[in-house]
């Protein structure tokens, strides 16, 4: 029988000319599987390159000012950051369409669709989007329980009315474990709830008997076990049976005790659930049941970013 998951190596970054040391977790993203940008700095000079991941022979190098740079997972559009100062410019038009001076600085960023940009800075989360002249919006603030955590991600669901905000920190009881600690919010309640967990994603799932999609919220957190949470937030059908709520124990490897989650991707494609760990372990289970149907060691290195890969419904990552 073949592997459920085929794996393989799309492409070397340092192929395109770039140092080893600015592919890391601070200057290089990927928000879908079109681009890759990775702000390379030598002595004085700074440089953004952009990798077509379709093409990479057309990956272009610009000389830029800004302390950050990401790109939007659709069109040609990247946003660029300079102390509490973000632009927002069209590549092929060559044009700013967008700029605004944050009232204090952004600890991290992120596109959550085409049309909409996650701001998080140390006190609150904002959402900026693209459309006419608006300003960034505060969607919440964070939480005491955030104040310590180094945010590694932030997701929202399709309809924008389910956010989470994960960050990381180093435990306090000296076994030097690294804690997750997220902020759960929903919009329509204006409420937000502190949740223990590493990786978390949301999911548009068709459950048996609906006539729409439910959207699911789905949670990895490594305590004494790992543990994967898959739980119905929006109901895509109200006389539709309620989705059967899981909490999933994974078995880690014995030489992988000290492992936990750094990302989580949902295919909706395929129904998957794709997690990844700081040891390079990388496991498959399926949305509905919480069933795990693939386990293996895919990087010896930290992959530090994922994206899901629209066209073959699978993951691509980023290692060093």
């Amino acid at each position: 029988m073949a592997a459920p998951i085929k794996l393989n190596e799309v492409m070397k970054v340092t192929a395109m000319g770039i140092k080893p040391e600015s592919i890391t977790f601070a200057n290089c993203t990927m928000e879908s599987e079109k681009f890759i940008t990775v702000r390379e700095q030598i002595g004085d000079a700074v440089n953004i390159h952009i990798i077509d991941l379709m093409n990479p022979q057309k990956t272009e190098k610009r000389p830029i000012s800004a302390d950050a740079a990401i790109m939007n997972p659709v069109a040609k559009i990247l946003a660029l950051k300079s102390g509490n100062n973000l632009q927002i410019f069209n590549i092929e038009l060559k044009s700013k369409m967008k700029a605004h001076q944050m009232p204090e600085a952004v600890v991290y960023w992120k596109w959550i669709n085409e049309r909409c940009m996650a701001l998080v800075t140390a006190t609150a989360v904002y959402h900026w989007t693209m459309e006419g002249t608006t300003e960034p919006v505060k969607m919440f603030d964070r939480l005491p329980a955030m104040s310590a955590c180094q945010i590694i991600n932030y997701r929202a669901d399709a309809g924008e009315k389910w956010m989470v905000l994960i960050g990381i920190s180093q435990a306090q009881d000296g076994s030097n474990r690294v804690v997750g600690n997220m902020q759960l919010y929903s919009k329509e309640k204006g409420q937000s709830q502190s949740i223990e967990g590493h990786a978390a994603a949301f999911s548009q799932f068709m459950c048996q008997g609906a006539g729409a999609n439910s959207t699911l919220f789905c949670f990895a957190n490594k305590g004494p076990t790992l543990k994967v949470h898959i739980l119905e937030v929006v109901k895509g059908t109200a006389s539709a049976p309620a989705f059967m709520k899981r909490a999933v124990d994974i078995q880690m490897p014995a030489d992988a005790a000290n492992d936990f989650p750094v990302a989580m991707q949902i295919s909706d494609k395929y129904g998957l659930i794709f997690l990844v760990t700081k040891f390079g372990y990388l496991y498959v289970l399926d949305v509905e049941t919480g069933t795990q149907v693939f386990m293996n060691r895919v990087s010896a290195e930290t992959i530090f970013t994922t994206c899901v890969n629209s066209v073959s419904g699978g993951i691509l990552g980023i290692n060093r």
